[in-house]
């Protein structure tokens, strides 16, 4: 029989209640499964249980456990077309609970289900309050709510094949995973009768350390999230007497009554904890940071030839700033510039060996002696465009417009694809202490978007067409409708295409009827675009041609017969102002970060991270260059 379903589960010293969990799947109606045991070093008798029922066991390291890790493990052997975790502490209601929970994939568009969880006599009150609160008697779709619990759960394999868990999450992987999933439109199903009883028998201690490490997740999925300490006070006030009141509805004995501060105050403090963590990390790390005199950087070193090499840090001089670097964007342009396609390449002006990357941010490990305003520890993000320092821009203070620039990762400077980055002071942005690294990797894209908007002026009321759902189409469609503009999008890519639509945004289809727009806006580097949509553009339309161009665009040339004279713009790297009104944005969450940095590969797995975007498998891709600045 063909196997249609595997059941994942994750163990440490289980033999309590393993063996009844196991049993139970063997008594479920639904038949078409396998198990698949993920053990991390039980040292009890889990592991002779485990074999009665399956010999698909695989043993994780505890020093290489994290809860994505130890899943990604057991989903990566996985048999089935759906993949079903439960934890080996949960026990099903009924002999349908299987059949139930997988039920809801009849539908193609659901990419996740997780069933409901209740609590047993052993439970405490605010656990289970929680649970009654949180797993409701009504099955139901998830529509703005991000939630999904791998105690109870199950998805796709063919979506988990293109979306793995994030390894580097301490917790939480489960709702990271919803989250990316809806993202790219699947639905998440509320199961209320694929029921388990979740036995959790944890001391406070454990209760502490398991929500500390939730508080650590949830400031890295969810960035934006407040939790100040009026939150912490509020929310213990309100937990302690909401759970005091729940007891006394529920006849409970007064032995778990007095349980409710204690439990209460480590979960809050817990929570409260992980949020704040990176604080002591950054005073910690300010005073620790120490550059070492060689390191890793991934190396183009001829035309489609690349490598990770070993090099000596760079030399700091007078007005240079060293950086270590958190997080280095993947871009398109690092794509062509490996290939030898890129147009300054053609051209001669690159030249190879060289460190690609231009979209970074990082921490300041050292600056040189003329260098003001920026000093060791600050998170700062970067230009990646200096002037030749001889042309008459330059030698009016404007080199960030010179026709021919020093590029980082492009053009007689190194790249961030690396551990350590060396840039002159004058294009280094300190960051306020909330923005994220991962966020403001961002900035420079956002600043190049800013740049091409702000030259052509747009004002409310107007309307624009944007070529490309891509990262740089996202920024532009977002800022556009900030400023009151009617935008609609083009792209082939139709899931990067309803990820818009969260932003009010139309589709070229949705709007075949319009009077004509003012602004076509091309993201794409196509000239086929172009000549295709400027037909539905009003005779005075003004066009912006954003971001680098690539071998196929720099040949564009733009000729509309029967048309008057298009004002033609394009965006550059962004004047000073760009760049610091892009990392307000950021700080305010004024604009929409989570579809650009769901997807994060160390910087050893940057050939990986190249094949998602040559093959637009993902909408955006960060590198992560130093582990120990993940967190910040």
């Amino acid at each position: 029989m063909e196997i249609e379903t595997s059941i994942v589960i994750r163990t440490l010293n289980e033999e309590r209640h393993l063996g009844k969990l196991l049993e139970s799947i063997r008594q479920q109606t639904y038949k078409t499964w396998e198990i698949v045991l993920v053990d991390s070093g039980s040292t009890d008798a889990t592991l002779e249980i485990a074999q009665r029922y399956t010999s698909n066991i695989y043993h994780i390291p505890q020093k290489e456990f994290t809860f994505g890790r130890s899943l990604n493990w057991g989903c990566q052997p996985a048999k089935g077309r759906y993949l079903v975790f439960v934890s080996a502490h949960v026990d099903p209601l009924t002999n349908t609970w299987l059949g139930n929970l997988v039920r809801p994939f009849d539908d193609p568009a659901t990419g996740m289900v997780y069933g409901r969880q209740r609590g047993v006599k052993a439970s405490r009150i605010a656990e289970e309050r929680d649970l009654q609160r949180t797993f409701g008697s009504t099955s139901k779709i998830l529509i703005d709510e991000a939630f999904g619990n791998n105690g109870n759960a199950a998805i796709r394999k063919n979506l988990w094949l293109d979306q793995p868990f994030d390894e580097a999450l301490t917790g939480l992987e489960d709702i990271d995973w919803a989250r990316k999933i809806q993202q790219k439109g699947y639905r998440v199903h509320y199961a209320a009768d694929a029921a388990v009883y979740h036995i959790h028998e944890e001391s406070l201690r454990q209760v502490y350390r398991r929500v500390f490490r939730e508080g650590l997740a949830y400031r890295r999925i969810f960035p934006g999230f407040r939790f100040d300490k009026v939150d912490l006070v509020k929310g213990l006030a309100y937990n302690i007497v909401g759970d005091l009141l729940f007891s006394v509805r529920s006849k409970t004995p007064l032995k778990k009554v007095v349980q409710i501060p204690a439990t209460r105050v480590a979960g809050h403090l817990g929570l409260w904890k992980g949020l704040q963590y990176h604080k002591t990390l950054s005073k910690k790390l300010a005073v620790d940071l120490q550059c070492p005199q060689v390191a890793s950087s991934v190396v183009i070193t001829a035309a489609g030839q690349h490598e990770i090499q070993k090099s000596q840090v760079p030399p700091v001089g007078p007005t240079d700033v060293l950086i270590r670097v958190a997080y280095a964007g993947v871009c398109p342009t690092d794509l062509e510039l490996a290939a030898g396609n890129l147009g300054d390449y053609v051209e001669g002006r690159t030249r190879y060996p060289i460190i690609p990357g231009h979209e970074y941010s990082g921490i300041v490990v050292t600056t040189g002696t003329d260098v003001r305003g920026i000093h060791k520890g600050d998170k700062v993000v970067g230009q990646c465009a200096f002037g030749c320092g001889e042309c008459t821009l330059c030698s009016k203070g404007r080199g960030y417009n010179c026709a021919r620039p020093k590029m980082v990762g492009l053009l007689g400077m190194e790249g961030s694809y690396a551990h350590y980055l060396k840039v002159p002071r004058q294009g280094v942005y300190k960051l306020p202490h909330e923005v994220l690294l991962k966020q403001s990797a961002l900035v420079e894209p956002l600043a190049v978007c800013l740049d091409g908007l702000r030259k052509l002026g747009v004002g409310q009321g107007t309307t624009a067409c944007v070529i490309g759902a891509g990262p740089l189409g996202n920024f532009c469609a977002q800022l556009l409708k900030r400023r009151g503009t009617n935008v609609m999008v083009v792209d082939r890519n139709e899931s990067w295409l309803r990820q818009m639509h969260k932003y009010d945004v139309n589709t070229w289809k949705e709007m075949e009827s319009t009077n004509g727009f003012d602004y076509l806006i091309d993201t794409a580097g196509s000239g086929e675009y172009i000549s295709q949509f400027i037909s539905g553009a009003k005779p005075s339309a003004k066009i912006l041609l954003v971001g680098s161009p690539c071998e196929d665009s720099t040949k564009l040339s733009v000729n509309f017969p029967d048309r008057g004279n298009e004002e033609i713009y394009s965006s550059g790297p962004g004047e000073p102002r760009d760049w610091k009104e892009a990392i307000k944005l950021i700080q305010s969450y004024a604009i929409n970060l989570d579809d650009h940095t769901m997807n994060v590969l160390t910087l050893e797995s940057y050939e990986t991270a190249w094949e998602w975007v040559r093959e637009r498998k993902v909408f955006k891709a960060l590198l992560l260059s130093s582990a120990a600045l993940e967190w910040f």
